[in-house]
């Protein structure tokens, strides 16, 4: 918003998260620094009430200028044509991974740009001595050495699982892996009309492993879902030998837990296929269209996006990068050697596709995975009924 005698606001709205405020605080007070002209007033909120706040300003047409949005919200408000388009687009997507950049682009055009790789998939945490104290001398390198060493691992009190072997049912991993097992088969789970599509034999075989873990194999059970606590915490806690889980959660044993008996490896494929797997472009920065300083705020968010300065805020928020340069950087992994398995496998990484509603339809997922899992569904109706239910989600966004 521009003020008078010449002096450009800026008001640059973000969720509370203590290192990614300070992270944006520290790139604000440079770019400041440069541009004494331009004054930028950062607010911060809880995430529980953040996005609704945004979709009052937008909706009532008193946007910030700046906004940190999740990519997955982006796609409603490029749709409705609130967001300023970047120029030189199309040049700049070439920068970043597809899977982060996906949801920041509508027909070749780009409205904004992703600070960092959301990724849930690809690696997770162990606890090496539990490993040998099993025999285990190595991370698994193949599903089935993964489901065997599960078992192995899993530690029961009658019929109560003390030590979790292979904890993956958190809320956001059940639908990522379920997604990403069907890829590594070479299947994909989008149809005409951006429409899901469950009702492959390569949807109707990944719901199947992931319910044989929890009913059969018993590596893992459905008890924490829900919980306060994360399944990362219950790993740092001892409760688990092996956790599928992003890298984000890494800064919580070392810091919350100081836990250093543990690693972060990667997870094999389902498949012979490559490890490739579902994600969702991660936290970045928009501009509104209604801005009335859009040169200037556009500016800004490509300010953040130099290499430099986003290295240091992936450091600072210990994110994975979602700019090519920045991961290939050996400092980077230098400054965060527990980011190796994360940064070997972002080149597999697809964009999760055009969700409309991502809460429903990850609680779809979750839920019918929950009752096929306690055997109260059957794995081909609770494929349908997910299904049917996200697809209705998906026209009523149009």
């Amino acid at each position: 918003m521009a003020a008078g005698k010449g002096k450009v606001k800026l008001v640059f709205w973000a969720h509370q998260e203590d290192a990614f405020v300070e992270a944006y605080k520290r790139l604000i007070k440079a770019y400041q620094r440069e541009h004494p002209d331009i004054e930028i007033k950062f607010q911060s909120f809880p995430y529980d009430i953040y996005n609704q706040k945004l979709k009052a300003s937008f909706s009532a047409r008193t946007p910030p200028d700046i906004a940190e949005m999740f990519g997955t919200w982006v796609p409603e408000y490029s749709r409705n044509g609130a967001l300023a388009e970047l120029p030189n687009g199309e040049e700049l997507s070439k920068e970043y991974y597809p899977a982060p950049i996906g949801g920041y682009m509508l027909n070749g055009k780009l409205y904004g740009l992703p600070m960092e790789y959301n990724i849930e998939n690809g690696g997770m945490l162990i606890h090496p001595q539990m490993l040998k104290e099993k025999g285990i001398d190595r991370p698994p390198a193949t599903w089935d050495e993964l489901v065997d060493a599960a078992k192995k691992l899993t530690v029961r009190d009658g019929k109560d699982i003390k030590v979790k072997g292979f904890d993956f049912a958190s809320l956001d991993n059940i639908t990522f892996t379920f997604l990403s097992l069907i890829l590594q088969q070479n299947g994909d789970f989008w149809g005409e009309n951006d429409h899901v599509n469950f009702q492959t034999p390569e949807a109707v075989k990944a719901m199947t492993v992931l319910k044989t873990l929890v009913a059969d194999d018993k590596v893992t059970d459905l008890t924490t879902l829900g919980s306060q606590l994360d399944t990362s915490d219950y790993f740092f806690q001892g409760k688990s030998a092996m956790t599928y889980r992003g890298p984000w959660t890494i800064a919580a044993g070392l810091n919350n837990y100081q836990v250093k008996d543990f690693d972060y490896v990667p997870i094999p494929s389902f498949t012979s296929e490559k490890p490739v797997f579902a994600a969702e472009s991660g936290w970045g920065a928009v501009v509104a269209e209604k801005s009335k300083a859009k040169a200037e705020a556009l500016d800004f968010i490509q300010f953040m996006a130099q290499k430099d300065h986003l290295k240091a805020w992936n450091l600072d928020t210990f994110t994975v990068p979602a700019k090519k340069e920045v991961a290939a950087d050996p400092e980077f992994v230098k400054g965060n050697p527990y980011m190796k398995t994360s940064l070997s496998i972002l080149q597999y990484g697809q964009w999760i596709g055009p969700i409309a509603d991502r809460n429903y339809f990850f609680k779809q997922v979750n839920d019918h995975f929950q009752l096929i899992a306690m055997g109260k569904e059957s794995v081909e109706d609770g494929l349908k009924t997910m299904e049917r239910a996200i697809n209705d989600s998906q026209d009523n966004h149009k």
